[in-house]
């Protein structure tokens, strides 16, 4: 296992260096849409605020008025033992996530992105709840608008948690099947937009390989202060890679005591052409750690 932490910290080294960042195509001038864009962006500071109770941020952030066109409701209801922020009940969870926050916005500030891919070695790692927590913290930020994406297509669950995997979604919008206005979803009970994977027709590697995709994922940075994508495991298919093409950015999500450090490795190799933010270590408690690896820190 001390191998497995050598490779996280050549993981860590390698997303700070922001190696190989793939140039992105200018932004196009105007709103086609008619709605108003996001402000602020992340590379924004947002501005200091009294300090709240999670309860009193969480109310604060759904009952803020939401602008523009994404206005379709949807009857999303998290699962109440779903390990997420609003079913929290340790505050060091959330101030977990407020810390990883934090991380994020200090390497936004380095270098402006506005998609941020969220991925891991293999299935069942955490990229899902790091995605749904990780928005809504991020929506807790005064005039903060965050849209978290299913971009699973072939096995995303993402909708599913919300109760939303009948919606029309991410493959649509890449088919032209349906508008950015009618995939985008918002529920009062949540402080984030979200949009489901879709049920597009059309095969996950023919929609994954269109140009289209990286047009939809920029258009969706032009209405949202952040956009985090869900996406497959690296190791698995390539649809991870595919989707990292048209995000500015990439964070890598590893398992205490599942991910191996073969995998791991595999995983950097494949993503070493992208900007990866950094490694998050999830389901490690320090107890844990310092239990069964005191000898090596």
């Amino acid at each position: 296992m001390s191998r497995f932490y050598q490779a996280l910290r050549e993981a860590s080294r390698a997303g700070t260096a922001g190696a190989g960042d793939v140039p992105k195509p200018e932004r196009p001038v105007g709103n086609s849409l008619g709605n108003s864009p996001a402000a602020p962006r992340a590379d924004q500071a947002p501005p200091k605020t009294q300090s709240l109770s999670l309860e009193e941020e969480l109310a604060a952030a759904t009952a803020a008025p939401q602008r523009g066109l994404f206005r379709i409701s949807s009857k999303a209801k998290l699962d109440q033992h779903a390990r997420v922020i609003p079913n929290a009940v340790d505050q060091a969870v959330v101030e977990h996530y407020r810390r990883l926050r934090t991380k994020v916005m200090q390497q936004q500030a380095a270098k402006p992105f506005h998609s941020v891919m969220v991925t891991s070695a293999g299935p069942q790692e955490g990229k899902t709840v790091t995605v749904l927590n990780l928005g809504l913290s991020f929506a807790m930020l005064p005039d903060f608008k965050v849209l978290v994406v299913d971009g699973d297509i072939r096995r995303g669950s993402l909708g599913k948690w919300l109760g939303a995997d009948d919606n029309r979604g991410l493959s649509n919008l890449v088919d032209g099947s349906a508008g950015l206005d009618e995939v985008v979803l918002k529920n009062d009970d949540l402080a984030v937009h979200f949009m489901s994977r879709g049920n597009s027709p059309v095969s996950a590697a023919e929609l994954l390989h269109s140009p289209h995709l990286g047009h939809c994922i920029q258009k969706m940075s032009e209405y949202f202060s952040l956009v985090l994508i869900d996406s497959p495991p690296v190791n698995l298919v390539a649809d991870a890679q595919l989707l990292a093409a048209s995000c500015d950015a990439v964070l890598l999500v590893v398992r205490a005591f599942v991910t191996t450090r073969k995998s791991l490795e595999r995983t950097v190799q494949d993503l070493q052409s992208f900007r990866v933010l950094g490694t998050l270590l999830n389901c490690g408690t320090r107890a844990q750690l310092d239990g069964r690896y005191r000898g090596y820190y």
